[in-house]
């Protein structure tokens, strides 16, 4: 008698531990990760790395862990210029340009016509898609590793990591547009470019030069400007410092042609800037009508 119980016992406990690991293998993983578990991310890196591609990395990764698992920067690598791509990120740079554009569209001229070529040029703006790029300057992984650039990645990430230049673009209101080779001190100043690639142009407004960083940021090249030095942590007056923002390899300066007096551009009081902000969420710099 003892012994059925007992063998009825087993067969009981066996058929509860079955139920129990069919139960475990049939629950959803999101419901496992509702409750508390975390579920990897996949993440993409382009360029000059030994490994590019994607690869499944666990929450909470960071951007040093991402250049570890693609084996490290080439020796061809430009680590100051590299972008993050993210989709977060476009939802709201888009909302911004929309911003940008509904701002334009209020713009009146006080001479007659141009309308058209207005309009023409707002929707070409309206047009243009955002990027979603999140300026990411790296470093070496073991230098970038616990410091305030290594940012957690987000799933669908894609790094951008560029090869290394020997020119600065230069175009715009400029004599002869084009690619510029850098001198001995990669950090020369706008004009000696501008003089590279002959000289300004009559209609150059010369007070809203600009740069165009690889990394996506703009940043104004005006005389007189405050302007933020990363490396100081602090604004300062490149005209007081005797130093302006260093240009490097595969940077673009870019030099805008005043807008005619009395058209609707020139009715914008920041005008260049808008249109600046509008370079660096889409990557294009709209030509001025």
């Amino acid at each position: 008698m003892n012994g059925t119980l007992r063998n009825a016992t087993s067969r009981v406990t066996v058929t509860a531990l079955v139920l129990i690991v069919g139960a475990i293998l049939a629950w959803p993983p999101a419901a496992a990760f509702a409750l508390g578990g975390s579920r990897p991310i996949t993440v993409s890196v382009e360029g000059e790395v030994r490994r590019p591609g994607a690869f499944t990395l666990p929450t909470g990764a960071t951007l040093s862990s991402l250049l570890l698992a693609a084996g490290g920067a080439t020796d061809n690598a430009n680590l100051p210029g590299a972008t993050l791509t993210r989709e977060s990120a476009k939802a709201a740079q888009g909302a911004e340009l929309r911003g940008i554009v509904e701002r334009l569209s209020r713009a009146r001229a006080e001479k007659p016509g141009g309308a058209e070529a207005w309009r023409a040029f707002l929707e070409g703006l309206s047009a243009l898609p955002p990027l979603g790029r999140v300026p990411t300057p790296l470093s070496h992984p073991r230098l970038l590793k616990g410091s305030p650039k290594d940012l957690p990645l987000e799933e669908g990430d894609v790094l951008r990591i560029p090869g290394r230049k020997g020119t600065v673009t230069v175009y715009g209101a400029v004599r002869a547009a084009g690619r510029v080779t850098l001198p001995q001190a990669p950090d020369g100043s706008a004009d000696e470019y501008v003089r590279r690639a002959g000289g300004y142009r009559e209609d150059a407004d010369r007070g809203h030069l600009y740069l165009l960083r690889q990394d996506g940021t703009v940043v104004p090249q005006s005389p007189g400007r405050i302007v933020w030095n990363p490396d100081a942590s602090r604004w300062e007056i490149p005209a007081l410092t005797g130093r302006g923002t260093p240009i490097g390899p595969g940077d673009t300066i870019f030099v805008p042609g005043k807008p005619s007096p009395g058209s609707r551009a020139a009715s914008v009081r920041d005008f260049h800037e808008l249109l600046m902000r509008a370079a660096a969420i889409t990557g294009v710099v709209p030509e001025i009508p």
